[in-house]
């Protein structure tokens, strides 16, 4: 095990290799898969969100459904006041079964 390739290796192409594996891991985690702003919490408890907003997260929650964004359309119906639509949202929560 005298051999120079264990005993002084070429740290340049591991330095390289590490950037490209930093690179690709980068891209794969943040690339275009982030969900509408909508999708986040919605922390303020009277947040009324715009008809445009609403709009973008009920078309995100169509294709990609799952019960929690159907609650958060919900809940921005609810503080708006509109109740029926809030109920019909809640309604479409049940109905999906969430992806684990």
């Amino acid at each position: 095990m005298k051999g120079t390739l264990f005993a002084r290796p070429n740290l340049k192409w591991f330095l390289v290799g590490a950037l490209l594996v930093s690179g690709v891991h980068q891209l794969t985690t943040t690339g275009r898969s982030a969900a509408p702003k909508l999708a986040a919490p919605i922390s303020l408890a009277n947040y009324r969100a715009s008809d445009e907003e609403i709009e973008q997260l009920v078309a995100y929650a169509v294709q990609h459904p799952s019960p929690e964004l159907y609650c958060r359309v919900s809940k921005c119906y609810e503080n708006r006041g509109e109740l029926r639509r809030a109920l019909f949202y809640l309604r479409q929560a049940d109905k999906v079964e969430p992806k684990d």
